[in-house]
């Protein structure tokens, strides 16, 4: 049955924009080391784990296309907080391009259905692991010197792997046995590399740019990758139909993160400075 599974990969995309804002309402709020105890980021911080539970639960049963296209329209959650939190400006092309990209993804999820990860191929795991650990020393060496550019490449890549541990990744019937399973801490430690990465390049490049190659990387390569390694397929003569709503749905994504409210911090900063030079006129 695919409905709840879509219905958490829905939960996850929803859970991540909303964490998105709450997270740049505290960092408005306070300065400094002081965000991390701030109530409104402790509950950013609840909602990225409880997507992070959501998204596991719908690549157990949903192609990888399928969940990491549905987790990019979580773009259109923050700009629509942003709106509200911030006053972002939300321009009626914005409105038109959200519509398309969400019927993208009703046709993208009805041509996969639901589907089952094949076993992985022999040595699976430990190819993560080395390809981690790559990723991990690489991000660590440059993260100070190398590009924003670079940096987003690597966060998308790492959030990849991530993604694909995931679809292998097979839920214990005990939310308490997760941690014996091995491909959890490729996802988990990944997952720390991938916002360690994306963040290091938001600090030294513009959001639309960054984010742009952040989600192009970390739906293409995890999807394609899992036609290869977990047999993920279309339905019988859906395939065309796939790649044109992944396309669809992907073109939206990526034009959507140049909008105003994508980047919820910068708006928030910017109404704070607007607001000071209010005051001080």
């Amino acid at each position: 049955m695919m409905a709840p599974y879509l219905v958490a990969a829905i939960a996850a995309s929803v859970g991540y924009g909303s964490a998105s804002v709450l997270e740049a309402l505290a960092a408005r709020r306070v300065a400094g080391s002081r965000i991390f105890t701030h109530p409104l980021y402790l509950a950013g911080l609840a909602l990225d784990a409880l997507s992070w539970l959501a998204s596991l639960i719908a690549l157990q049963a949903l192609t990888l296309f399928t969940v990491q296209a549905v987790l990019s329209s979580s773009l259109i959650v923050t700009i629509l907080l942003s709106r509200w939190a911030f006053a972002a400006r939300l321009r009626a092309s914005a409105l038109w391009v959200m519509g398309l990209m969400v019927l993208g993804l009703v046709f993208l999820a009805w041509s996969t259905g639901p589907q089952r990860a094949a076993a992985p191929p022999l040595g699976f795991i430990w190819a993560m692991v080395i390809a981690s650990l790559a990723l991990g020393a690489t991000v660590a060496a440059g993260y100070r010197k190398s590009s924003p550019i670079l940096m987003s490449i690597m966060g998308g890549l790492a959030a990849s792997i991530a993604a694909l541990a995931a679809r292998g990744l097979q839920l214990p019937d005990s939310l308490w046995a997760i941690p014996r399973e091995p491909m959890a801490w490729l996802v988990l430690g990944n997952g720390v590399i991938a916002i360690l990465a994306y963040t290091r390049a938001l600090e030294g490049g513009d959001v639309g740019p960054m984010t742009a190659v952040f989600t192009a990387i970390e739906v293409v390569v995890p999807g394609i990758a899992g036609m290869m390694v977990f047999g993920d397929a279309a339905r019988p003569g859906w395939e065309g139909c796939k790649f044109a709503a992944l396309a669809l749905s992907m073109g939206c994504g990526l034009w959507l993160a140049f909008q105003p409210g994508a980047d919820p911090n910068a708006v928030g900063k910017q109404k704070a400075k607007d607001l000071r030079g209010a005051a001080g006129a």
